[in-house]
């Protein structure tokens, strides 16, 4: 699945991802959002942010630093400036080092399937930082009329339970009303940052 940068200017330019920041799709975004509050505040870095519909619901209190990282130029530029500092880095997961210093919480949210093994790519983002309270992944819930989603959500899962991560909590948000529905996981890494969350 994967995408040249240039096709998602194109479909970020055309609006073909605009649906993303619906109504319908932001129950995710709040509950990453309340995660981050509770359990690893500090410094969020958002791998493959699109125009980053997250920014709306964290708490500034909670939130130290963002940076954005998207493939996308298009989709950085929506990106809008905030109470605490954000970066906006115009690079592919694949591609991108964060500099070494202690990161709260680290976001993945509907990017993965269109990353040769992500979970090994995430790994190394995370080995880079000098510390990483937590990992936040999003994928498509299974649904029988999209199968090659299904499909594409097993193979990056299977990916992660490889690495052997505490998934700390594991929730399913459902639009009954569409038919979709996303499978979230929190995988808690460093409990300096997590500080007394258990």
């Amino acid at each position: 699945m994967k995408v040249s940068k240039q096709q998602w200017d194109e479909e970020y330019a055309s609006g073909r991802w605009d649906f993303l920041s619906s109504a319908d799709e932001q129950t995710r975004q709040a509950c990453i959002a309340a995660f981050i509050a509770s359990y690893t505040p500090g410094e969020v870095l958002d791998l493959g942010c699109g125009p980053g519909d997250l920014l709306s619901w964290l708490k500034p209190g909670s939130v130290s630093h963002y940076t954005g990282v998207d493939v996308s130029e298009v989709a950085l530029a929506k990106v809008a400036d905030q109470s605490f500092p954000v970066d906006r880095v115009a690079m592919s997961l694949t591609d991108y080092t964060p500099p070494a210093r202690d990161i709260g919480t680290i976001v993945a949210s509907e990017v993965l399937y269109f990353v040769d093994n992500p979970a090994a790519h995430v790994k190394r983002i995370v080995d880079a930082c000098s510390s990483v309270g937590s990992v936040v992944i999003s994928l498509v819930a299974p649904n029988e009329r999209k199968p090659n989603w299904e499909r594409a959500s097993n193979r990056v899962w299977s990916q992660f339970d490889d690495l052997g991560w505490d998934c700390h909590q594991s929730v399913r948000v459902e639009n009954y009303a569409r038919g979709a529905g996303w499978d979230l996981r929190f995988y808690l890494l460093d409990a300096k940052v997590a500080g007394d969350a258990d």
